[in-house]
């Protein structure tokens, strides 16, 4: 993600927000134009201002059936505040399927295009189809996760139970998972489209215009799509995903801010994070952070105190109190060259020399051989690196205690627990 993760799948709130799309009111004007018409391209706009793409297969107990990159989803129709005529991948892909030729090479081809538009039930088919012109057609093997062992294509692929994956009538859960699936992707088209077409423009004016796009979205599911697609981009763009980000109250919302707050590069991005989970004030962020001052990563260790000082964690004091000094055992550089060349600030007198009888010459002391050959006669004489015990003092915990506390002890820990103590 990037460098950070969202994970619609594990949050439950998901499959609540995919049944607001199964109403049973059926429209006469959306009957009328499902079925006056084969099936090809549509973009089916949603109630929320998301959208599903594909072909209309018919309409099944007050539910249009589309034909998605993920596979047949049902959506209500009093859903859909409207449908637009539009191409998708399939109208390009009936296209490429007729000229396709019934090669092992030209499926492959095929099934490499299907695999960039997200068209995996058709990507396997002509993968199978290449093997079944050519059983030791390399790249269909590959494709399919075979590797050759000797004379063998073994199947490499971890076995997978993708019982949950299953797609039956019955299985709601399935079908919502699906449905949800199918709108972030469009999601994830439009905001790639804006970032790449408006975000990263020269122009101030589509810069602005692709802002206020962006920042127009309210759909939940496009939580995820807005987090993976705007933290590749610069820091511009992830300071705009903070702002669309605060726009939603969702847990998925809150738990990539507070991701975004410890490891984004740019302390920029991480202080407007911060300052957005100080206004939700959600004691789940907090725990978080406090568990992270168990970590070994000093880095992370450092962001996290930072956040909890802005947070007003006090329960976090007793944690703060134990990460404030650290013993560590680091490689540290013994500087030989530094030190030698403080000689000559110490003894910069001029020295004069009587040159002949009147004549005289200035000059200041130097080291000799410095700077290129100093100390040539002794070759282990060199600037070093030394493994040794350190201290390490971490001011952002420091920082962090005396926000929460009023007090200030400095890195004095048994001072910090005296005074905790008597609390």
């Amino acid at each position: 993600m990037g460098p950070y993760v969202s994970v619609l799948a594990r949050l439950p709130s998901c499959f609540r927000l995919a049944q607001r799309y199964r109403a049973v009111v059926v429209p006469m004007v959306l009957i009328t134009l499902a079925t006056s018409r084969p099936a090809r391209g549509d973009v089916f706009h949603l109630a929320n201002g998301g959208t599903v793409e594909g072909q209309l297969l018919g309409i099944e107990a007050g539910n249009y059936r589309i034909r998605t990159v993920v596979g047949i989803v049902a959506v209500s129709s009093g859903a859909v505040q409207s449908v637009e005529v539009a191409t998708t991948p399939f109208d390009e892909y009936d296209r490429r399927l007729k000229d396709a030729a019934d090669t092992p090479e030209a499926q492959t081809a095929l099934a490499a295009w299907c695999e960039e538009q997200g068209l995996k039930s058709e990507r396997r088919k002509h993968l199978l189809r290449a093997l079944e012109l050519d059983g030791d057609f390399g790249p269909a093997r590959r494709a399919l996760g075979y590797v050759r062992v000797g004379e063998l294509w073994v199947d490499g692929r971890r076995v997978i139970d993708r019982r949950g994956e299953v797609d039956t009538a019955k299985d709601e859960e399935a079908q919502q998972r699906k449905l949800a699936r199918a709108i972030q992707l469009q999601w994830q088209r439009r905001i790639r489209a804006l970032k790449s077409g408006l975000l990263e423009n020269t122009i101030p004016r589509q810069v602005e215009d692709g802002r206020a796009r962006l920042l127009e979205i309210r759909d939940p599911l496009a939580i995820h799509p807005l987090t993976e697609v705007l933290t590749t981009g610069d820091a511009a763009c992830r300071l705009l995903l903070v702002q669309a980000l605060s726009a939603f109250s969702e847990d998925q919302a809150t738990m990539n801010l507070g991701i975004l707050a410890l490891l984004d590069p740019e302390v920029e991005v991480r202080l407007a994070a911060i300052a957005e989970l100080v206004r939700r004030h959600d004691p789940r962020i907090a725990r978080e952070y406090r568990a992270a001052l168990q970590h070994g990563n000093d880095v992370l260790l450092r962001r996290a105190a930072l956040a909890l000082g802005q947070l007003e964690d006090r329960d976090a004091v007793p944690d703060l109190i134990d990460a404030l000094t650290a013993e560590r055992d680091k490689w540290v550089e013994v500087p030989l060259r530094r030190y030698i060349g403080g000689w000559p600030l110490v003894f910069d007198g001029m020295t004069v020399v009587e040159i002949s009888s009147g004549v005289r010459a200035l000059h200041r002391p130097e080291i000799v051989g410095w700077p290129d050959r100093y100390l040539v006669w002794d070759n282990e004489l060199e600037d070093r690196w030394a493994y040794r015990r350190v201290t390490v003092y971490r001011t952002e915990v420091l920082h962090a205690l005396r926000q929460i506390t009023g007090q200030d002890f400095g890195f004095d820990r048994e001072a910090w627990s005296r005074w905790l103590g008597e609390r």
